[in-house]
């Protein structure tokens, strides 16, 4: 009865937790998003304000450029100039804002090409102008389509700047909701946890009760488990026996298994034929004594090494495949196939090699090669081990 009592106190205590940290994280994404809409508010009122100056430049720079055309003098020319300039940097800035807003930008450069037609007209004239060539520059002013251009050019920008102001209504909107079910979300969680506070008292007060109704029980149940303590204690008594029983019998029987891998390992190293086991790779994981004898190499010199760099095996002379791999590979054996034996200095003994493959359910995991040497002549015998 105490473990269940506290086992629901702490899960009631880990629901208020839980009830608590996701009102808390609730609250914090409602202020990240707030802040985040904030941002967001800032920057399309940036937007529009630089939509509003690129609209105040561009007839401001028309203006002064027809001034310039009028008058002719430096300091309308400067005037225009400074206004395109700033008119170009507003484009700029106005395009980094909307970087992330793949139609605004693109309407945006489509106006600013066209604004990029005003400037070149513009220098047309300022250069018609500065050569005074009026008669040049009453053709270009002509030619023009004056304030129907540039009315074009405002219109796209009245129309980016209105969108801009939807946006931000539907923004609001949006605000005013993410708050709305903030406000219920914490007071529901307020609410929750008041509920939940209630429930522990109850099972706290219940479990009073309990105990003192347990007290009696457990007196009465400890004649009983002692005794049942007795009986498990013989059979545990009686286990412990039959297992070092066991025990003796694992040691022996891993002491006769080592004693065979020595006898094994006995029997191949008196073997006269050099004995290689092999992965499929080819590769040699396990040699005789033999092996280090006849070629005068160290065991650290050809373990975990390529056979082909202790044996030479002539290739098949049809296919120019190596005989091992071959054999490996259609899981036969190779059987006194012609070899080179390579001793420590620089020898070449004859020899014939069979090769057995190392089978696991039904699958070739390796090879064991076994190499007969052909002594011709004194000079060819194996040192004495």
């Amino acid at each position: 009865m105490k473990d269940n009592i506290l086992l629901r106190v702490f899960a009631l205590c880990a629901v208020i937790l839980v009830v608590i940290a996701a009102v808390a994280v609730y609250a914090l994404q409602a202020l990240s998003r707030s802040m985040a809409a904030t941002d967001w508010v800032n920057h399309s009122h940036a937007t529009i304000s630089e939509l509003d100056n690129i609209t105040a430049q561009l007839r401001q720079a028309d203006g002064l450029m027809r001034t310039y055309a009028l008058t002719g003098e430096a300091a309308d020319l400067a005037a225009s100039r400074e206004a395109f300039e700033k008119m170009a940097q507003h484009f700029d800035t106005a395009s980094a804002l909307t970087r992330t807003d793949a139609a605004t930008r693109q309407t945006l450069l489509q106006l600013r090409a066209q604004a990029a037609e005003r400037e070149t007209l513009a220098q047309a004239v300022w250069a018609a102008r500065g050569a005074n060539q009026g008669a040049k520059v009453q053709a270009l002013l002509a030619a023009d389509a004056g304030s129907a251009a540039v009315g074009a050019i405002e219109r796209g920008l009245g129309k980016l700047r209105d969108a801009q102001f939807v946006q931000l209504s539907e923004r609001d909107h949006l605000s005013y909701v993410q708050a709305q079910t903030t406000r219920w979300v914490v007071g529901l969680g307020i609410a929750l946890n008041f509920l939940l506070l209630a429930g522990i008292g109850w099972l706290l007060r219940d479990d009073i009760a309990a105990r003192r109704r347990a007290a009696t029980i457990l007196t009465e149940a400890n004649a009983q488990l002692e005794s049942k303590v007795a009986a498990r204690t013989a059979d545990l008594q009686q286990s412990n026996t039959r297992l070092e029983s066991e025990n003796l019998e694992r040691k022996w029987t891993i002491a006769s298994q080592e004693h065979q891998i020595r006898y094994n390992q006995l029997i191949v190293n008196s073997v006269n034929d050099l004995v290689f086991v092999l992965t499929k790779a080819l590769n040699v994981t396990r040699i005789n004594a033999a092996v280090v004898n006849l070629t005068g190499r160290l065991d650290e010199a050809i373990l975990t090494g390529p056979l082909a760099a202790v044996v030479e095996v002539a290739r098949e002379p049809a296919t120019g495949l190596d005989p091992l791999a071959r054999a490996l590979r259609e899981g036969r054996e190779l059987r006194h196939h012609p070899a080179i034996v390579l001793g420590q200095d620089a020898r070449r003994i004859p020899a014939r090699l069979t090769l057995i493959p190392l089978r696991d359910q039904d699958r070739v995991v390796g090879a064991v090669a076994v190499v007969q040497v052909a002594f011709s002549s004194p000079t060819d015998n194996p040192p004495t081990p």
